[in-house]
């Protein structure tokens, strides 16, 4: 007989049982029906559907009063995009992004992690506290001089004691003397006493624990520092919601780039990334026309000048002769009561209201000289004159007027310019033009160009601010070796560059060109204002007055004259007016010189001018001779001499040219080429002698296929290279080739910039 070893469920089991899956099931469908429900009529509501949601991104969008009920917002959060920087003329960066942290502790949450501990002993960390709070008057004690130790232990407890959150040291993006960098937050978060040792319960070892450190906050701020200090640093400029000049300001839109954005859903409180992203684009970098070297001469003399006398500010500005490229320029203003600092703090080259002084006498000089065919003819009183001036009614009045209390005599123009007589030059223009004849002596000067504004890069240079004098003969009078009307400082140098530049009148270039990470996206090309201010005879005599400023008997800087550097210029010393009296003070001046170097071929062109000083102008004129000199004996005066002054040296074999390169590169150097008819690709130099030919021999590609070394270049320049090579190229970095290596996996050449 077969035994029946299955047992059946009980009854009571299987209603169970059945009861379980039929609750599964119902889950199933209830899940599935939610799933159904959120994809189809909560869809708009999780991909945040304006009809749904409250779009706060929307410009249109008001708060309403009933949408403080509402549960689902659509919110943004900007994606900041890298800021532009700035480079010098070769590459070299005058302004960057450097990052900065503000310092919080929060105690809230300190005091809620070490509840217990604190509630049995209040002083259970004091002596912690206590030895942060030296060490942090120790790190930053030249930062914050105010804070002493117990200032720091006092913020430390109070915020533990409150329960509060409080920042230590914010980020003031403007001075960046209390600035906190990553060697600070790294410092601070090293301290030995932030951590003990504990035995870890799983492993039975040892370990680190921190104690305090990560309550702690570092906010990062990406900021802006100048690597150079004070140098040129009014004209590079700061952009931050409180202040705005400079470069930094007037070109904010090639720097900034354009800001990014990610959208969220805040539903219920809880943050649902949605798939609206716009990424940033980082901004432009600039090449400026500033040159490190020439800056560096310049605000180093005129600091040291400044000092010397204690003048009150100084500025003075360097200007490439031919392309009116700015390649140096210093606003410099005392910053300690000794005059033993000064800093960049106003753009005075631009702005300042200034009266020119003798350095004016150039216009005058020039407007005279084109309507007098012989200067050498005319002969002017100097010392002092007195001047008959009729009047709308007819009558005629007397002005005596007083350089010197010497007996007058009179002298040719020539002298009269060296020696720099007001009466003699006010006596040259009334003998020219008329006692009545200001319009067509004012219609002449707006035909140089100082009665126009000239638009530049870092914004509108006014003109100058010349009165109408037909019926005024001291508005008349002082006009002519400028006085009684402002002019910026910058107008003085672009008219006297014109006379340089054999007439023509270039406008103020202080950015070359724009680069992005990998190409020059835009250029900026030297700018003609005026293509002659004078005749070409009126230019060639007024060259001559200025050479005799420097080398002629009775010239004003004629102190100042050296063979080895050879100038020419003008002098400028003028009464300051106060306006506390109505008055000008005679006891401090303003003083200027304004020329150009070498005097035979003008490279550059130069002023310096010095206010608030007792002196006169000779003080200028020696600043003008050291920053003259120190470019001079600099390399950069060398690389401006074209190669056919340079002295000839024969070059060895070269390495392979490309041959659509190879005659204007040897054309360059001073040598007569032929390129032979190949059909090859590169040519090499094989052998050159002292008469300036050159031997070439054809070189087929294949015979090299070494990889162009491009370190050093600029980036835009080595991709330029590499891709004629035929290599592909990934970039890492900003600025000059650190590094190149090839990858030959993927057969890309990945350079490394710095």
């Amino acid at each position: 007989m077969k035994t029946n070893n299955k047992q059946e469920a009980s009854p009571s089991t299987l209603r169970r049982m059945s009861i379980v899956y039929l609750l599964l099931v119902l889950v199933g469908i209830a899940c599935f029906v939610k799933i159904l429900y959120l994809s189809i009529v909560e869809r708009g509501l999780a991909s945040g559907d304006p009809d749904k949601c409250l779009d706060t991104t929307d410009s249109t969008f008001k708060l309403r009063p009933t949408d403080t009920i509402a549960f689902c917002y659509i919110k943004e959060n900007s994606l900041k995009p890298v800021r532009g920087e700035i480079y010098d003329d070769h590459g070299r960066v005058l302004v960057a992004n450097f990052t900065v942290f503000e310092v919080a502790f929060d105690g809230k949450r300190f005091a809620k992690t070490y509840a217990d501990t604190l509630k049995k002993n209040p002083l259970a960390f004091d002596n912690i506290f206590k030895q942060l709070s030296e060490d942090f008057y120790k790190q930053f004690k030249d930062r914050f001089p105010q804070f002493s130790t117990d200032y720091y232990y006092n913020f430390f407890t109070t915020k533990i004691k409150n329960k509060t959150y409080g920042t230590l040291f914010p980020v003031k993006v403007w001075d960046e003397r209390m600035w906190v960098t990553g060697a600070d937050t790294a410092f601070i978060k090293n301290r030995p006493y932030l951590y003990k040792n504990v035995q870890d319960e799983k492993t039975g070892k040892t370990v680190r624990k921190r104690i305090i450190h990560t309550y702690f906050n570092f906010v990062p701020t990406s900021v802006r520092i100048n690597p150079y200090g004070e140098m040129a640093k009014r004209t590079l400029g700061v952009e931050t919601p409180d202040r705005q000049f400079g470069l930094e300001h007037t070109m904010n839109d090639i720097l900034a780039g354009l800001q990014g954005s990610k959208k969220y859903l805040e539903l219920n409180h809880a943050m649902v990334p949605l798939r609206d992203r716009l990424d940033p684009e980082d901004g432009y970098n600039i090449h400026t026309t500033i040159n490190l070297e020439i800056q560096h001469s310049v605000h180093n003399e005129l600091s040291r000048k400044l000092s010397e006398l204690n003048a009150e500010w100084g500025c003075a500005i360097v200007m490439e002769t031919k392309t009116g490229e700015i390649k140096a320029i210093s606003n410099l203003r005392r910053a300690a009561a000794d005059a033993s600092y000064y800093t960049e703090s106003m753009e005075y080259a631009l702005n300042a209201k200034v009266e020119p002084g003798s350095t004016f006498k150039l216009a005058s000089l020039l407007a005279y000289l084109e309507k007098t065919p012989n200067d050498t003819v005319g002969r002017y009183p100097i010392y002092n004159y007195t001047f008959d001036f009729p009047t709308k009614s007819g009558q005629v009045k007397h002005y005596h007027k007083v350089d010197y209390n010497y007996t007058s005599i009179e002298v040719p123009a020539v002298e009269v310019f060296q020696r720099s007589s007001n009466v003699g030059m006010a006596k040259m223009i009334f003998d020219t033009y008329g006692k009545r004849g200001f319009p067509a002596y004012f219609s002449q000067l707006k035909k140089f160009g100082l009665l126009d504004t000239i638009h530049s890069q870092l914004g509108n240079i006014p003109p100058a601010t010349i009165r109408d004098g037909s019926n005024d003969f001291n508005t008349y009078y002082a006009t002519c070796f400028g006085a009684g009307f402002n002019i910026p400082i910058i107008r003085t140098l672009v008219y006297y560059n014109a006379v340089a530049n054999d007439g023509k009148m270039m406008s103020p270039l202080f950015v070359r060109y724009v680069t992005d990470t990998y190409d020059t996206i835009q250029r900026f090309e030297p700018q003609v204002l005026i293509e002659k201010i004078a005749s070409d005879t009126t230019i060639m005599k007024a060259k001559k007055y200025l050479e005799q400023v420097v080398w002629g008997e009775h010239g004003t800087a004629r102190r100042f004259r050296d063979e080895n550097c050879m100038f020419a210029g003008k002098t400028g010393t003028r009464d300051i007016w106060d306006e506390s009296v109505g008055a000008y003070r005679k006891d401090i001046n303003a003083v200027s010189f304004c020329g150009y170097f070498p005097m035979d071929k003008p490279q550059y062109t130069v002023i310096v001018y010095i206010y608030g000083v007792p002196q006169h102008s000779t003080v200028a004129a020696d600043a003008f001779a050291k920053i003259a000199r120190s470019i001079m004996n600099s390399a950069n005066y060398s690389a401006t001499r074209r190669a056919d002054e340079m002295p000839f040296t024969p070059i060895n074999r070269t390495g392979p040219i490309r041959k659509q390169y190879f005659n204007k590169l040897l054309h360059g150097l001073g040598y007569d080429t032929v390129t032979y008819e190949t059909a090859d690709n590169y040519l090499r130099v094989d052998a050159a002698d002292t008469n300036r030919h050159v031997t070439a021999k054809a070189l087929p590609a294949a015979t090299y296929q070494k990889m162009p070394d491009v370190r050093g270049m600029l980036a835009s320049d080595a991709v330029t290279e590499l891709i004629r090579a035929g290599y592909r190229v990934r970039i890492t970095g900003k600025g000059r080739v650190k590094s190149q290596v090839m990858d030959n996996s993927s057969g890309i050449v990945k350079l490394y910039l710095e």
